[in-house]
This record gives structure tokens, C-alpha cells and sequence, in this order.
């Protein structure tokens, strides 16, 4: 039972859903909110915001009273300062950690990535194919991270949560709405032909087993991965497109171009240097170099995690929240 939950990077995309979730269960939460946010989202859900950085003296009382830590604040982008992504992501996480083990929180919940992987094509990827995904920062804290989080497994009842490669969902503001705008623009380009297969997370059935995960009896440390629906990419572009009833997508570049084409936009902004993200990088493409398939089989045994929304649901449900937006 979850008495009363913390979850950093609760103002994010996952982590406000997970507060939902959670808050939909009759669950006490206490947010890890950085300082100057909007946090209105929150405290309409009841949930207690508290302000600080994962990265600096966390605030004093933040774990009192708290069964279940629930870590998601990262760096999630694919491009930026190694020190940056170091700072948070490891250094962050250890301060949780600490953080949690000196207060004797019971169970600590941590957020990965498939990331940890490299993709280089996992047609039955599971919790044992190899953590050797390097690259970029992103992929190589996610990795320490991991590790961070072992090592805590004899204090914490630790677990480790991997989403499916594309988490989707209402409080996306990257994935969807990216490939949305691209497509109405016409301006969408599968890679190879969008063949290769890709493993989804709807972000309302991750919540929710995130929270069973919490609950769960087993071995401290286990990782478990939590994805849906296995499409192509083309499949999933299509189903898109129909959804939001803008033109499907035609063209298609080579993989070899559009891996030649990453690398050369990458040398620019490392040597011009030019200012904010590159429109292209080699993460974003290893995303269609070969199939990205994990499989869920050992979330279902341990505690029957079962998707409830379907891929047609998920994107109604998204098309909805985006256009209330606007």
C-alpha cells in the first residue's frame, strides 16, 4: 500500500500523469517542484507541492511521511552539455537516493530509459539485453544512473522502470506534437521506408503500472520494462495522421543519408557552434536503424500489468488534450 508518494519531476509530461494516477487512487503525493514553475496543475489534483532541485540541498522535511519515492526528474533531450546531464541525472539521483535511505523511505521507484540500450536493432528485447548505450549523454547517464540505483538496493526497495521507446500521451509536448506539426506542414519523412518496429508506452497505462510496480513483492534492484503496442513506424505515423485527419506521410530518406545527414548537422553545431538544438541527430535516427521491440512478458508475471487503452484510444485521447489547448 501506498501511504503517501513523493515524485520528483512531477511538473513533467510522465510525472504529472503519474501524480493523476495516483491522486485518482485516493494517494497522498507530495511534488519535487523546481523553483519559479507553474505548479497549478498540480494543486488542482490536491497534491502538495514543495519547491527545490534534485541538484542542490534538498528541502528540508521533503521526506517525512513518504512510503514510495517515485524519481523522474532527467534531462531527457538528446543534445547538450555532458556536464549538465551528469549534474542531474547521476548527481541528482544519488541526492534522491541519500535523500530517501537517510529518512528510511521503504521503496524508491526510478524512471530509465530504453535508452540504456543501444539501438542497434531488438527484435525480443527484455530486462537482460545488454546496458550499452552510448551515444549520447542522455544514453550513458541513464546507464549510471542504473547503476546509482542499484547500489541503494540493500538500503531501498528499489525498482527500475523502463517506458517503451516513444511514451505518448496528454502532457506530451515533444513526440506527438513534433510529428503532428510536421505532418500538417507536409514535411514528415519516414526513414527506410518507416519499416522497422518500434515499442510504444500510452502514458496513462505507464502510470498506472508504475504504481503496481511500487506495490509489488520481489528482489530489490529488478528493472522491469512497461510498453504497449508494437507498430512500424509507418504504421504509427499513419494512425497519427488519420487521428489528427492530416495528410499521411509519403516520402522516405535512405537510412545511410539520413544517418550521413545527422552526423555532418552534428559537426556544425559542435564547431560553428551554433545556438539551441540541431534539427537532426544520430539518437534520432538509431530510432529506425533496426526493430526496437521490448517485450512487457515479465511486468505481466510479476504483477500483471495490462494495458487498458488501446493505440486508437491513446491518440483520440491526445488529439483531445492538444486541441483543448488551443
Amino acid at each position: 500500500m501506498i501511504e503517501r508518494a513523493l515524485v520528483s519531476g512531477a511538473n513533467g509530461f510522465i510525472g504529472s500523469n503519474l501524480c493523476r494516477c495516483l491522486r485518482q487512487q485516493q494517494v497522498p503525493v507530495r511534488a519535487l517542484v523546481l523553483p519559479g514553475e507553474d505548479a497549478t496543475q498540480l494543486t488542482d489534483l490536491g497534491v502538495e507541492v514543495m519547491r527545490g532541485d534534485i541538484t542542490a540541498t534538498l528541502p528540508a522535511g521533503l521526506f517525512a511521511g513518504v512510503s514510495h519515492v517515485f524519481h523522474l526528474a532527467a534531462i531527457p533531450s538528446d543534445w547538450g552539455p555532458d556536464a549538465l546531464f551528469q549534474r542531474v541525472n547521476v548527481e541528482g539521483t544519488r541526492h534522491m537516493l541519500e535523500g530517501a535511505a537517510s529518512a528510511g523511505v521503504p521503496r524508491f521507484i526510478h524512471m530509465s530509459s530504453l535508452a540504456v540500450h543501444r539501438y542497434s536493432g531488438h527484435a525480443r528485447g527484455d530486462e537482460n539485453t545488454p546496458r550499452d548505450g552510448d551515444i549520447n549523454a542522455y544514453c550513458r547517464t541513464k546507464r549510471a544512473a542504473e547503476q546509482l540505483v542499484e547500489s541503494f538496493s540493500g538500503a531501498l526497495q528499489c525498482t527500475i522502470i523502463r517506458p517503451g521507446v516513444v511514451p505518448y500521451g496528454p502532457g506530451d509536448r515533444l513526440s506527438l506534437p513534433g510529428i503532428v506539426d510536421a505532418l500538417e506542414r507536409r514535411i514528415y519523412l519516414h526513414v527506410g521506408g518507416g519499416r522497422t518496429r518500434v515499442c510504444l508506452s500510452y502514458v496513462e497505462n505507464l502510470a498506472e503500472g508504475m504504481v503496481q510496480a511500487a506495490q509489488r513483492d520481489g528482489a530489490s534492484g529488478e528493472a522491469f520494462v512497461l510498453c504497449d503496442d508494437v507498430v512500424s513506424w509507418r504504421t504509427f505515423v499513419d494512425a497519427i495522421a488519420d487521428t489528427f485527419e492530416t495528410p499521411r506521410a509519403r516520402g522516405s530518406l535512405p537510412l545511410a543519408l539520413a544517418w550521413v545527414m545527422a552526423l555532418v548537422t552534428e559537426w556544425a553545431w559542435r564547431l560553428l557552434p551554433l545556438s539551441g538544438q540541431p534539427p537532426l541527430t544520430r539518437y534520432r535516427i538509431s530510432l529506425f536503424r533496426g526493430d526496437l521491440v521490448f517485450s512487457a512478458d515479465k511486468a505481466r508475471a510479476a504483477f500483471g500489468y495490462a494495458p487498458a487503452v488501446s493505440l486508437q484510444q491513446g491518440l483520440a485521447r491526445t488529439r483531445d488534450w492538444l486541441q483543448a489547448r488551443h
